[in-house]
């Protein structure tokens, strides 16, 4: 669902806007109104929307301010909705990124057209985007065992050494702890590991780790040290050293396309 934002100073038309446009036809939902730019910022910070609707004249901070404002702090796509036929509001618009600048009164015809475009545009990132995580686990190289198979003979002590890492990769996890848990000698789990995954010890364990923090960089409000942390990283630096070796990018690189 794409979240919408409506700034607008005057209540009727920003009622207006909220009550009659078709939102669930186009894929969207209104999940916060302002009627100044300054309570735009902070709605627009909180719930983080993908398209905002503003109008350019209104109190304490007008439309284009509020877009200065939300340069670095937001992606989203702009409408601009005004009264005023001026260039100078269109030529700072376009300045700014803003997709679409509508006079008022707008006709639904014209709103709806404009959001159709942009919805359009943003499902299609969003495609490029599932497909960038897809490609980023590819590069991971990351062959999974299969493990279901019930483990008969040497293969049960592989399936349940890549179940120790599944179960507790978050913590300092190491061949030689679940060597012992397996009552088998560490040099004899390594050999056999990696003759039956093809990776390492280390190496399984740090490509799964990899494939977690993948999946939580995903998570809008979450930081990079606390990423690191979650897959058992206790050192943040080292962590997206490690990440770049095997993803290819840092893990600030990937929030930043995402």
């Amino acid at each position: 669902m794409v979240k919408v934002v409506v700034v607008e100073d005057e209540m009727l038309t920003r009622k207006g806007l909220v009550v009659t446009t078709p939102w669930d036809e186009l894929g969207c939902k209104v999940v916060g109104e302002a009627s100044n730019g300054l309570e735009g910022i902070e709605i627009i910070s909180r719930v983080k929307p993908h398209i905002i609707i503003t109008d350019v004249r209104m109190p304490k901070m007008d439309g284009i301010k509020m877009i200065k404002e939300l340069q670095n702090k937001t992606k989203a796509e702009y409408i601009i909705i005004s009264g005023y036929d001026e260039f100078k509001y269109a030529q700072q618009a376009i300045s700014l990124g803003v997709k679409e600048y509508l006079l008022k009164p707008v006709e639904d015809g014209e709103l709806f057209n404009a959001l159709t475009k942009i919805v359009n545009s943003i499902e299609s990132k969003k495609e490029v985007y599932e497909q960038d995580v897809e490609e980023l686990e590819t590069a991971l190289d990351f062959r999974e065992y299969d493990k279901t198979c019930k483990g008969e003979g040497k293969i049960k002590y592989v399936v349940k050494a890549i179940k120790c890492i599944e179960n507790d990769y978050y913590n300092d996890v190491n061949i030689k702890d679940v060597a012992e848990k397996l009552y088998i000698t560490e040099s004899y789990l390594s050999r056999l590991f990696k003759k039956e995954t093809g990776y390492t010890f280390v190496d399984y364990l740090t490509r799964y780790r990899c494939k977690k923090a993948i999946q939580l960089l995903q998570e809008e409000n979450i930081k990079i040290y606390q990423v690191a942390e979650l897959v058992g990283f206790n050192d943040s630096r080292y962590f997206s050293s490690i990440f770049k070796k095997y993803v290819g990018i840092t893990p600030t690189q990937l929030k930043e396309q995402l």
